[in-house]
Parts: structure tokens; C-alpha cells; sequence
């Protein structure tokens, strides 16, 4: 399944211009492509301005994704803001090109920049299929939590939970050095594909974002790139058959501890 990653800037606090903006670039992703995955926020940006969130975010955002992905019959996948029954998440939706949708609300919420004090963490963890692969759906601050993005093996059916895991986001080149090394290792010990979107440019707080955005081997091989700091949209095959001759040839599965996480 061919899978396009979406690198771009992020205006400010402007959901009309960020919609826009993508609209333009992913006219440019080819028609093999069947999912399309843009970065956390992408309407927004990384925006704790309270006093304007209700406004900023009741753009009907989910109506654009629900139309774009009927329109050029593609599954769509992005990080919005929302308000539901009092409370802000921040959600990542998996819109699909008939119109339905799944969505996951971010579980860590980054406390340094103020983000606990403004929305809800999440309190389930979402895994969706797509063309025989099933995509475990994270954003940006859970790539440090390494319990909630744990693979599991099911020794009686010999079946992983998910293949891919998808981040999304809005993650500073300043702390790089803590994201790059922390991807390879979440595809290692679950032994899947790892696919990071993340965004570039500057934000009103003056973060400088490198992008980065790559699909990384369960083995921990990066197998491509958009160049830093570059907008650009990868393209990339992510072979069920590539993963599971993986799997099959380092069999860690049956060793995994079984677990629950408490919520």
C-alpha cells in the first residue's frame, strides 16, 4: 500500500489559510497513494492561546477532510483541535475516502508547554486497518511513552495488534536529538513500520521546526526522507509481505509481556 506523507509550515491560528495551503499540496500526491497523513495541528499550529481557541477551532475542519477525501478518493489523516461536550482535544482523525472516520485523542499531553491545562488526554488507544495493515494512530509527546505505543502478540492466532505506527507533529528541531533516536526505537521493540510527519517553519512562540518526516524499517533502517527544513510530500510502498518475512525471521512476538495499561 502506497502511503503519502505530507511535510508543510503551519500559518498561525488560521484554520482558512492552513486548509488552503494543503489543499494545494495534495493535489500534488499521486494517484497510487492511498492514504494521506498531514502534521498534528495542521489547521492551527501549536497554538495555547485560550482566549482564542473556541474561535480558531470552530472552522468546520472534519467537513473539509470528509469532502477532500471523497473528492480524490483517499483516506486522509490529521491533527486537529476540537471542542465536544466542554472539552478540548486534541484529536487526530482517520477520515476515509466514503466519508466515515475514526479518531484518536492525543493521550500525553506535553505539560512544559501549558497543554495539559487546556485539553483532555485521551483515553483509548486506536488501532485502524487499511488495504490488510493495521495503523496504531499516536501524536507527537506519546513518542515518549513507550508503554502506550507497545506492540502486542497474540500467541494464538500468531498476530500482531498493529503493523505501523503513525505519528504526527509539531515537535521542535531544538529537541531532535530526543525524536530521531526515540523512532527507531519504537519500531524496533514492536517490530513495525514507523511513520513521523511532522511540520516546518516558525511558530509565534519562535520554535523552529525541521520536519524530518520519514518511514522507518521494523529493523530500524530509515527507508526515506523529506530533507530537513524542505516542504515536500514522500511517497513510499509499505509491503505487508516485507514486514511479516521480518517478523518471521527475528521472532520476538512470543517472547513480548503480556499487559494492560491503566487509564
Amino acid at each position: 500500500m502506497k502511503i503519502a506523507l505530507v511535510q508543510g509550515k503551519i500559518y498561525w491560528e488560521n484554520p482558512r489559510a492552513n486548509l488552503d495551503y494543503y489543499d494545494k499540496l495534495i493535489s500534488q500526491v499521486s494517484d497510487h497513494s492511498r492514504v494521506i497523513v498531514l502534521p498534528e495541528a495542521f489547521t492551527t499550529g501549536f497554538t495555547m492561546n485560550i482566549n482564542k481557541l473556541s474561535d480558531i477551532i470552530s472552522y468546520p475542519v472534519l467537513d473539509w477532510m470528509v469532502e477532500k477525501a471523497y473528492e480524490i478518493n483517499k483516506t486522509i489523516v490529521g491533527s486537529v483541535f476540537v471542542k465536544e461536550n466542554g472539552h478540548f482535544y486534541n484529536r487526530l482523525y482517520w477520515v476515509n475516502s466514503d466519508g466515515s472516520y475514526q479518531y484518536y485523542d492525543k493521550r500525553h499531553l506535553f505539560g512544559l508547554a501549558g497543554e495539559n491545562k487546556i485539553f483532555t488526554p485521551g483515553t483509548r488507544r486506536v488501532v485502524v486497518q487499511q488495504d490488510g495493515l493495521n495503523f496504531n494512530l499516536q501524536i507527537c509527546y506519546d513518542l515518549r511513552f513507550p508503554v502506550w505505543s507497545a506492540n502486542k502478540y497474540d500467541k494464538k492466532s500468531r498476530t500482531f495488534d498493529y503493523d505501523v505506527l503513525i505519528y504526527v507533529a509539531n515537535w521542535p528541531a531544538v529537541r531532535k536529538n530526543a525524536y530521531l533516536p526515540l523512532l527507531r526505537a519504537r519500531a524496533i521493540e514492536n517490530q513495525a513500520f514507523v511513520i513521523w510527519v511532522n511540520r516546518i517553519g516558525r511558530d509565534a512562540y519562535m520554535n523552529t521546526y525541521s520536519g524530518d518526516t520519514r518511514i522507518i524499517h521494523p529493523g530500524g533502517k530509515v527507508l526515506a526522507t523529506v530533507k530537513s527544513s524542505n516542504e515536500g510530500i514522500l511517497e513510499y510502498d509499505l509491503s505487508l509481505k516485507e514486514l511479516e518475512a521480518y517478523r518471521k525471521k527475528f521472532l520476538f512476538g512470543p517472547d513480548m509481556d503480556d499487559f494492560e495499561v491503566k487509564i
